[in-house]
C-alpha cells in the first residue's frame, strides 16, 4: 500500500503546484479498510471493503485537496478520499500513513484537479449549520458536497449505507452499498433543504429569468437528474 501511494504522489506532484504536504496536519485515526455493520445477526461486525460490492469512496483514487480547520484555518494540501460509508475524510499523513480525520478538525476539503491545481473538482463541508440542523437527532455532522460553484449551489449529502443479503441458498451473507441522497440549495448565504429533485420543488428557490425560461421551454426537463439541475444552475449563475 505504501509503495502504491508513493507512486501516485510522484505522478501527481508534477501537476499540482501547491504544497503536497503541510507542516501541520489534522488529527485522525488510522483506518484498516473495513466498515462496521450493525444488524440483528451481525451486530458490531467489521466487514472488509473487499468483501462488499461497491466502493465506500466518492472517488477511489486519492486526489489533492486543500484542507481547512474551523474558522477558515488552512492546513495545506493533502491527498484524500471522501469516505461516504463512514462520513470521514481520509488523508495521507507522514510516512504515507492513511488516517481518517476527526470531523471537528476538518470542516472543509477543496478537492483539486490533479492536472491543474487552479481547478476545483468539488468541495466537501461539514460546517454548514443549516445542513447540520437536519441531523441533530443522529448526533452527526455530515459532509455536504458542493456539486457546483457560483452564486447558487446545489449541495448533496450522500448516505452510503451497508446492506446485507443472503446468497448460496442462505448459507452465505453478501454485503453491498446502497446510496441515499439528500439535496440542498444554497444562495445568498441561505440554505434550503429540497424534499426531492423535482422541477416545482427546485424552482421554489431559484428566481426565474428569461434564460431559465428558455432552457426549460426548449429542453422539457423534469429536473429529477443532477445533471439537469446543474445545467440549469450554470445558466442562472452565468447571468447572476
Amino acid at each position: 500500500m505504501k509503495n502504491i501511494l508513493t507512486i501516485v504522489f510522484l505522478l501527481a506532484a508534477g501537476s499540482v503546484s501547491a504544497q503536497v504536504m503541510a507542516d501541520v496536519a489534522p488529527s485522525g485515526q488510522t483506518r484498516d479498510g473495513a466498515v462496521v455493520f450493525y444488524g440483528a445477526e451481525s451486530f458490531n461486525k467489521k466487514i472488509n471493503y473487499e468483501n462488499i460490492k461497491g466502493i465506500p469512496y466518492w472517488k477511489n483514487d486519492y486526489l489533492p485537496a486543500q484542507l481547512y480547520a474551523p474558522l477558515n484555518k488552512k492546513y495545506g494540501v493533502f491527498f484524500i478520499r471522501m469516505n461516504f460509508a463512514t462520513n470521514e475524510i481520509e488523508f495521507v499523513g507522514n510516512n504515507d500513513e492513511v488516517k481518517a480525520a476527526y470531523g471537528d478538525q476538518v470542516s472543509r476539503a477543496v478537492v483539486l484537479d490533479p492536472k491543474d491545481s487552479t481547478k476545483i473538482l468539488t468541495v466537501f463541508r461539514n460546517d454548514l449549520g443549516e445542513v447540520n440542523v437536519h441531523y441533530i437527532n443522529e448526533g452527526k455532522r455530515y459532509y455536504a458536497q458542493e456539486l457546483n460553484q457560483g452564486p447558487v449551489k446545489l449541495l448533496k449529502v450522500t448516505h452510503r449505507e451497508l446492506k446485507q443479503g443472503d446468497s448460496m441458498m442462505g448459507t452465505l451473507k453478501r454485503y453491498y452499498f446502497v446510496d441515499r441522497a439528500e439535496y440542498f440549495v444554497e444562495q445568498k448565504n441561505k440554505i434550503e433543504k429540497l424534499k426531492k429533485l423535482e422541477k416545482d420543488e427546485i424552482l421554489k428557490f431559484i428566481p426565474k429569468t428569461p434564460e431559465l425560461e428558455e432552457f426549460l421551454r426548449n429542453n422539457k426537463v423534469s429536473l429529477k437528474k443532477e445533471e439537469d439541475v446543474l445545467r440549469l444552475l450554470e445558466i442562472y449563475n452565468q447571468k447572476s
